[in-house]
């Protein structure tokens, strides 16, 4: 990574997902609910549905990370139901649009936290999850982490191109990583 620690990227990238969260939700304010909900051609199907998407799969990657979650037996139902049903179906695990955007700005600050605490030495340790399939996989931190964060960025341009389609190019936010103001 040159000059670049990987810990000074993966803040950066952090404080990135969290901004650009913040202008994506921003933009979604002039999306009626109806438009919110219904199929806009994504792969998540909705907006709702890829943003419900992006929360599960977030708390899925800090659970692996860290192995903390705040209630297991609530988080483990809600990730196999996620897995095991329809698109219409779990995009409902979190109903509310403004009760997901706060879901989705918590997340934001614990990855920001989360790669705040890691010492450098520990971006480059392998550790090992549990996948979807069920298979144990064992990888670097560091791949993960740019794994997440790629995640997000490819969902929300998803997202960008739907509020795109749907009211013009004025009412798309720039997302771009040069645009925020990197300290």
């Amino acid at each position: 990574m040159g000059d670049l620690s990987l810990k000074s990227h993966f803040i950066r990238m952090a404080t990135y997902n969290s901004w650009a969260f913040k202008k994506l939700y921003d933009s979604l304010e002039c999306v009626t609910q109806e438009k919110y909900k219904e199929d806009a051609g994504l792969y998540f199907k909705s907006i709702h549905g890829t943003l419900v998407h992006l929360f599960l799969s977030s708390k899925l990657w800090y659970h692996r990370l860290t192995g903390i979650i705040e209630n297991v037996e609530a988080f483990t139902h809600q990730i196999e139901s996620y897995w095991t049903k329809t698109p219409e179906e779990w995009e409902e695990a979190v109903k509310d649009r403004l009760v997901l955007r706060d879901f989705s700005f918590k997340e934001c600050i614990l990855w920001i936290d989360y790669v705040n605490t890691l010492l450098p030495e520990q971006f480059e340790q392998k550790f090992t999850y549990t996948s979807t399939d069920g298979e144990k996989v064992e990888r670097n931190r560091s791949i993960c982490l740019d794994h997440i964060f790629n995640h997000f960025t490819h969902h929300r341009g998803q997202i960008t191109a739907a509020i795109t389609k749907l009211y013009g190019r004025d009412s798309c936010p720039c997302l771009d990583l040069t645009m925020m103001d990197i300290k």
